[in-house]
C-alpha cells in the first residue's frame, strides 16, 4: 500500500482489498487528518474517502483499491507535520472498522513547490509487472531506443516481478547509474492473489508516486515501441496535444520481416509485438498527464478529469 500527497489538501491511497467484501459489500472510507501539534486529537479533520475500483472487474481474491481523501480546507499546509489516518468500514450491520495510518509527515515535510511547474523531466514511462523469462537484449534494445525517443529529461520506472533477473540487471544497472531508470522491487506481491501479477495495483502506485515528477507519463508495455514517422519527433507531437490531459494511440503489428527467417517459432528472437504511432487513430495505449489522473489502468482510464 502507498499513499502520496497530491496537493495541499488532497490524498490518494492505493491498496489491496477483498474482490468479494467489494463487490457484494457496501464499505467506505473516513478520512482523519491530525496535525502533529494537535493535543487529543482536537483540531482534526475528516472527509468521506471517494473510493475507486480501477480493475474493471478483474481482480480476484484481492481487487485493487484507490481512495482519494480531498479535505475542504489545506491540511498540513503550514509545514508543521501531521498524519493521515483511513477508517475502512466494513458497510455492515455490525459497524465494524479499521483504523488505518497510511501517511506521516514530519514538520517542515511539506513543500508547495513540488506540486507546480516545472517538472524534474519532460517524460516518465511507467512500466506494469515484469515477470517470466525476459530476453535482456530485448530490454537492451528497447532501453536504448526509447531512452533516444524520449530524450535526456526522461526517467523510466520498472517493476520487478520475477522478470529482471541477472541478465536483464546487468542490462539496466548502468542506466540505473546515470540516473535515467528506477527499478522497483515487488516480487512479494505474489503472496497476494490479484490479477496479471497485480499490474493494475502497479500502475496506479506509479502514477501516484510521480504524479509531479513530468509533463506526460506514459503506459505500455516492454514489447512495444513508440514510432514518430521520419521528419517528426516526440515533442512535436506532443505540443499538438498539449490541450489534452490525456490520450491514447493505435496500437500496430509490426512486420514479420523483422524476425529471423531461420526459425520463426522461437519467441524470444521477435525483435517487438507492437509499434504505437502518434499519427494515427486512437485505439488502446495511452499517455496521461498525470496530476488530471484519480486512477489509471493501460486502457483508457474512466477516472480522469480537467482542473
Amino acid at each position: 500500500m502507498g499513499t502520496y500527497r497530491g496537493g495541499p489538501n488532497t490524498f490518494a491511497t492505493v491498496g489491496l482489498a477483498s474482490k468479494p467484501l467489494h463487490v457484494f459489500g457496501n464499505p467506505y472510507f473516513i478520512c482523519e487528518w491530525i496535525p502533529a501539534s494537535s493535543v487529543n486529537f482536537n483540531g482534526t479533520v475528516t472527509a468521506k474517502g471517494w473510493r475507486i475500483l480501477p480493475d474493471w472487474g478483474y481482480g480476484r481474491v484481492y481487487t485493487v483499491v484507490v481512495v482519494n481523501c480531498t479535505f475542504d480546507n489545506d491540511v498540513g499546509t503550514d509545514a508543521g507535520g501531521g498524519e493521515l489516518i483511513v477508517h475502512a468500514h466494513h458497510g455492515d450491520s455490525f459497524g465494524k472498522s479499521a483504523r488505518i495510518p497510511v501517511l506521516k509527515e514530519a514538520p517542515e515535510q511539506y513543500s508547495a513547490s513540488v506540486f507546480n511547474p516545472p517538472y524534474p523531466y519532460d517524460y516518465l514511462y511507467c512500466g506494469s509487472s515484469l515477470f517470466g523469462e525476459i530476453n535482456s537484449q530485448r530490454i537492451r534494445e528497447w532501453m536504448a531506443y526509447h531512452a533516444k525517443i524520449f530524450g535526456p529529461r526522461s526517467h523510466f520506472v520498472f517493476h520487478d516481478a520475477g522478470g529482471i533477473h541477472r541478465d536483464v540487471q546487468k542490462v539496466l544497472e548502468p542506466w540505473v547509474k546515470i540516473g535515467r531508470v528506477t527499478i522497483q522491487y515487488i516480487r512479494e506481491q505474489e503472496k497476494y492473489d490479484g490479477y496479471y501479477y497485480n499490474q493494475f495495483f502497479i500502475v496506479n502506485d506509479c502514477l501516484h508516486r510521480y504524479r509531479f515528477k513530468a509533463d506526460w507519463t506514459f503506459f505500455f508495455d516492454v514489447d512495444e515501441y513508440i514510432y514518430t514517422p521520419p521528419g517528426t519527433s516526440l515533442a512535436e507531437a506532443l505540443k499538438s496535444l498539449a490541450s489534452y490531459t490525456q490520450f491514447t494511440f493505435e496500437q500496430m503489428p509490426m512486420s514479420n520481416k523483422h524476425c529471423l527467417a531461420t526459425d520463426n517459432t522461437t519467441v524470444s528472437d521477435f525483435s517487438s509485438s507492437s509499434f504505437f504511432s502518434l499519427y494515427s487513430t486512437p485505439d488502446i495505449k495511452d499517455l496521461r498527464s498525470s496530476r488530471d489522473q484519480y486512477a489509471t489502468y493501460w486502457r483508457p482510464s474512466r477516472h480522469f478529469y480537467t482542473f
